[in-house]
């Protein structure tokens, strides 16, 4: 067993597992990496591979009725007993691993390695979007890309061409990824606003894949970790594999200075981005399967002291104080003059 310290921006933790799975959760926790941290982590993750733990918490919870639900991922829920003072959570189906939280520390048992790993992740990544919450932030559908210390965030619904985009932006302009799909926003003093990429698998058309020379070369003798078959007509990519690949360090954090908005439109270009334009082309809405506490980490973060900003609220605010600009594209052929256009942050 060994410790890995990350700094997830709105909280810190200690990760404390074996070696095989510190490796596999590199490919989505790298950028949070630090060597050390000011002061103690908020809280910390203890991941083991143990087959007897898990078939203890199954037997020992067998008969005792469950006082929750709560759903993780599409494919995943648990249930959850409150029991000696602290919550265990189980697999509703194919319980292979069982969580246990406490209010400083959160224990992963898994059967296995790769399972571990991967529940690791979703905790780190639940942190991650749990503490921005706290903070008076926000998940929003958008990718973002740091450019000599200025953040961009783009923003679109799907087929927008976010990911096309993003990947010009690095490959033709130099920028660094920080999120694909996902950031955490989180208002700062004033007008400053921090976007922080949630650690997600990037997901690639083999169009998109097609136009970024790098990619389509790099993958000629590369095999992906996820593999090369295709999820919802997309390849999938780790943080990690995309930083490797494309030859920039993801950057964990950046500071925003504009938000692009893509659309696929024929229509007349938006001169005058409002409020409620930003929220329909950056939120998620409430069928966000992510946006559910399924590890009541709020109350252990916030300790007692939680920060909310009603919805209105928030998108008002960002609205006011951060630029956005609407592009609007018909053909992919005019995506790579999109990104110059996001980088500039100029009209088309």
């Amino acid at each position: 067993m060994s410790t890995r310290l990350l700094n997830l921006g709105p909280c810190t933790c200690s990760v404390v597992a074996p070696e095989p799975v510190h490796e596999a959760m590199r490919h989505y926790v790298s950028p949070f990496l630090v060597p050390t941290l000011d002061g103690e982590p908020d809280i910390t993750v203890s991941i083991s591979c143990d087959s007897a733990a898990v078939a203890d918490a199954r037997r020992s919870l067998a008969d005792q009725p469950a006082t929750a639900l709560r759903t993780s991922h599409p494919d995943q829920r648990y249930r959850a007993w409150i029991t000696e003072g602290h919550e265990v959570l189980l697999p509703e189906y194919a319980p292979d691993h069982v969580i246990t939280a406490t209010p400083d520390l959160l224990v992963i048992a898994a059967e296995q390695p790769r399972v571990a790993a991967s529940i690791g992740t979703r905790v780190v990544r639940q942190l991650l979007m749990r503490g921005g919450e706290i903070q008076a932030g926000r998940c929003v559908h958008a990718a973002a890309v740091d450019i000599d210390g200025h953040g961009v965030l783009i923003g679109g619904h799907p087929g927008s061409g976010k990911t096309t985009v993003l990947t010009h932006l690095i490959e033709d302009h130099g920028a660094h990824p920080v999120a694909n799909d996902r950031a955490v926003l989180i208002p700062r003093r004033g007008r400053q606003w921090q976007a922080i990429g949630v650690p997600l698998a990037w997901r690639f058309t083999p169009e998109g894949i097609g136009s970024s020379p790098t990619l389509a070369n790099a993958l000629t003798d590369f095999e992906p970790v996820r593999g090369r078959h295709l999820v919802d007509g997309k390849i999938e990519l780790t943080p990690w594999e995309v930083s490797r690949l494309v030859g920039r360090p993801t950057l964990p954090i950046t500071e925003i200075q504009r938000i692009v908005i893509l659309t696929r439109s024929p229509s007349t270009p938006v001169m005058n981005p409002d409020s409620g334009f930003v929220q329909q082309h950056l939120d998620f809405s409430v069928e966000d399967f992510f946006a559910e506490d399924w590890l009541n980490l709020r109350p252990r973060l916030a300790r007692n002291a939680e920060v909310s900003a009603r919805d209105s609220e928030f998108w008002l605010r960002l609205a006011e104080t951060m630029p956005v600009l609407a592009l609007t594209w018909t053909d992919p052929s005019e995506l790579p003059d999109v990104a110059a256009a996001a980088y500039h942050g100029t009209q088309r």
